[in-house]
């Protein structure tokens, strides 16, 4: 027994339980890739939340980037950067708070694919020295067989030559069933073009489910502000993924592309469930300005005046939130200085006028004249 059967071998006996319900593998996957999500759910609510928690940051942290807005040298991106997370501490905001529910869901999802893709040792639960008692018969056969998956598939085709090495009670019934729609399709083989069948559906409905989860998903999950480099990774990123789905689906038995199917389309249900309980805030025009006055209200005049002195051609930000928020710093500032301005008021205090300057009394002087 190695370290990863502490997961695998409960999720085998779930996957086993799934089987005696609905005696078609590919229902019964179905069936446990629905209960895994509802057992993981409780991580996904803790990832919601905390995606939630930043995007009502939102107005702030782009009240930043305004303020560095047509910058792009590393110093003042790394600078952005520092802000930000000065926000996030104030706001006691951890952004590796959605990590860890993702760190504990990781090991979870690779057992996940160890207890599909060794069905004789979790679903069957025949030991390890059984299993290789059957890897020694089919070297002896010289029949082509790597996995599990296509080692059931050879032992359907030639049981009587496995019995000595199966326990007495082990029967072909015992074997799953990877057959679905009438037999027309085996998931136990993989796809290939050399042999043309209706599998080759599996690699094209991977790509399409794994694209539109990357899609859907995104549409209703938070995407903090990035720039253009890390932009452009995430669109490629949107097409490499499902592409590499489909690589692997070639090289592996259809059963395997078929979970990967069900995964990418229950986590689209999932996030939709989610973005309805813990929906993101709105925010208006008007909430990111009084964000940005509030955030520029804290700089003091120096640091405003160094920003202008580096950047004296603005830049307009997309929502006209810069030029507008200068406006009003100018106009504030001005108010401040002449509320401040000690204002003599000579003729209610009846105290003695300031003296007119040279310049006056010479052109009262002609003005007499």
């Amino acid at each position: 027994m190695n370290i990863f059967d502490i997961i695998n071998v409960p999720l085998g006996y779930l996957i086993k339980f799934c089987y005696m319900i609905v005696p078609n593998y590919a229902i019964a996957l179905l069936l446990f890739a629905i209960i895994i999500k509802v057992i993981l759910f409780p991580l996904g609510i803790k990832q919601q939340k905390n995606s939630v928690k930043q995007a009502s940051m939102k107005p702030k942290e782009m009240a930043i980037r305004a303020r560095y807005a047509g910058r792009t040298d590393k110093a003042t991106q790394q600078k952005v950067q520092e802000e930000v997370m000065k926000l996030y501490q104030q706001e006691n905001f951890n952004p590796m708070g959605g990590c860890l529910p993702m760190l504990i869901e990781l090991p979870i999802i690779f057992a996940l694919y160890g207890v599909v893709n060794n069905p004789l040792r979790y679903l069957c639960g025949l030991s390890v020295e059984v299993i290789e008692g059957i890897t020694n018969v089919i070297t002896e056969l010289e029949l082509a067989a790597t996995t599990q998956i296509q080692m059931i598939h050879a032992m359907k085709s030639n049981f009587d030559a496995f019995i000595p090495v199966l326990p007495p009670d082990f029967g072909l019934n015992s074997l799953p069933n990877f057959n679905v729609i009438g037999g027309a399709m085996d998931l136990s083989m993989t796809p290939s073009f050399s042999e043309p069948s209706l599998l080759l559906i599996i690699p094209v409905l991977v790509f399409v489910s794994q694209f539109a989860s990357t899609k859907l998903i995104r549409k209703f999950s938070y995407t903090p502000a990035q720039s253009g480099d890390a932009g452009a990774s995430m669109k490629i990123m949107e097409f490499t993924m499902p592409l590499m789905g489909v690589f692997f689906s070639f090289s592996m038995p259809s059963v395997i592309g078929l979970y990967w199917i069900y995964q990418s389309l229950i986590s689209i249900v999932r996030q939709i469930v989610l973005a309805k309980m813990f929906p993101y805030p709105q925010f208006t025009e008007e909430d990111y300005k009084a964000a940005e006055r509030e955030m520029n209200g804290k700089m003091s005049k120096k640091e405003r005046k160094r920003l202008n002195a580096e950047n004296p051609s603005k830049v307009r930000s997309l929502h006209r939130i810069d030029d507008e928020t200068d406006d009003e710093e100018t106009d504030d500032d001005n108010d401040y200085d002449n509320e401040n301005t000690p204002q003599v008021e000579e003729e209610d205090k009846g105290l003695i006028g300031r003296a007119a300057l040279k310049e006056d009394k010479r052109d009262k002087n002609k003005n007499e004249k």
